[in-house]
């Protein structure tokens, strides 16, 4: 099947909204900042005894888990995003 100058126009367009609306390596950054701050936050809680060790434990180990599920998404979302590209290239 032959594509016609007006599908592969519309595969560019898809193709163009894709690249320019894929912000993954920007949402990587924040989720890594967000991290950050997350600690450097329950460490000061820690720091000042608004909360114990075994509850500071926890919610490090909360906001770790939080991190990695947020990258492991990102990162199968870009890898879906890369396979669909390489199938619209293709077409």
């Amino acid at each position: 099947m032959e594509l016609t100058k007006s599908d592969n126009d519309y595969i560019n367009l898809v193709l163009t909204a894709i690249k320019s609306n894929n912000p993954l390596s920007g949402l990587s950054k924040k989720n890594r900042e967000s991290l950050n701050e997350m600690i450097k936050y329950l460490s000061r809680l820690n720091r000042q005894n608004l909360i114990d060790d075994k509850q500071f434990s926890e919610l490090i180990s909360l906001a770790c888990a939080n991190f990695i599920e947020n990258e492991v998404e990102l990162r199968i979302e870009k890898s879906i995003n890369n396979k669909f590209m390489y199938f619209l290239r293709k077409v």
